[in-house]
């Protein structure tokens, strides 16, 4: 990242669509400029059953912002729910090129191509690479082993990968919108450096995100990415059964269960 670089980030859910931008500020931080909600529509229990009437309510949202910040927004990273992601666990070791001048960029790039070199589920699609740690050759686990002398390491990584399906819907819908995709990232991976403190990074934590129609659900082991589902209950069916068994309007029982 570099200075002034904007970061958008777009969470779409069932009943709302949230935007974000960044700005990357002096101390390479990224500095919060811009945060837009929309109604959403399209969406019933993760699955998009309207992809006009979801794109209208992401653009909406876009256009909001772009207002807000007086910029062009070309780009977006996006969530996806835990229910369209499998978590695949893989380790490479590599030998270093040249152990005398230190494990290089290019080895650890080399590394990072092996370990997407899988046999990928039918009907799955690869969307992202973690790296966990490299274990060095004198036992050592390290997060960045570029200059580290060590004659091979073992690279320990997690594939994300995503339902075909699910991506092509998406996909349609930005490219309609004239949007690019930058990356997908899963919806509790993209909340765990905004909710887990430092000590509970360090924990077996199980992060639990309650929506309107459906509940994300993921469980790390220190920095390593586990588990990640999605439960088809939220809290519309609460405010539902709020209404039914107090014989209340459904705006009553929303304003009881959030008291």
């Amino acid at each position: 990242m570099a200075i002034g670089d904007i970061i958008v980030g777009v969470d779409i859910g069932a009943s709302k669509i949230s935007l974000v931008v960044g700005e990357v500020n002096n101390f390479n931080q990224i500095e919060v400029i811009c945060n837009t909600t929309k109604k959403s529509d399209g969406i019933q229990k993760d699955k998009i059953v309207d992809e006009t009437k979801l794109g209208e309510a992401i653009l909406s949202t876009i256009e909001e912002a772009e207002k807000e910040i007086n910029m062009k927004i070309n780009s977006a990273y996006i969530t996806i729910p835990g229910k369209y992601v499998t978590i695949v666990q893989n380790s490479v070791t590599r030998e270093a090129k040249d152990k005398y001048s230190g494990i290089s960029q290019k080895d650890v790039s080399n590394a990072l191509m092996h370990a997407k070199d899988i046999s990928i589920p039918e009907g799955k699609q690869l969307i992202d690479v973690i790296t966990e740690n490299f274990k060095l050759d004198d036992g050592r686990y390290v997060e960045n082993p570029i200059g580290a002398f060590s004659s091979s390491f073992t690279l320990n990584a997690e594939l994300i990968l995503a339902d075909k399906e699910y991506i092509k819907s998406i996909t349609n819908i930005f490219r309609k919108l004239n949007i690019s995709i930058d990356g997908m990232v899963p919806i509790i991976l993209a909340e765990k450096n905004l909710i887990l403190t430092d000590n509970e990074r360090k924990k077996c934590t199980m992060l639990i995100d309650i929506g309107a129609q459906n509940t994300d659900v993921g469980i790390f082991d220190g920095d390593k990415f586990v588990y990640t589902d999605s439960i088809p209950v939220g809290g519309q069916n609460i405010t539902n059964d709020i209404a039914i068994v107090l014989n209340i309007s459904y705006e009553e029982a929303e304003k009881l269960k959030k008291q």
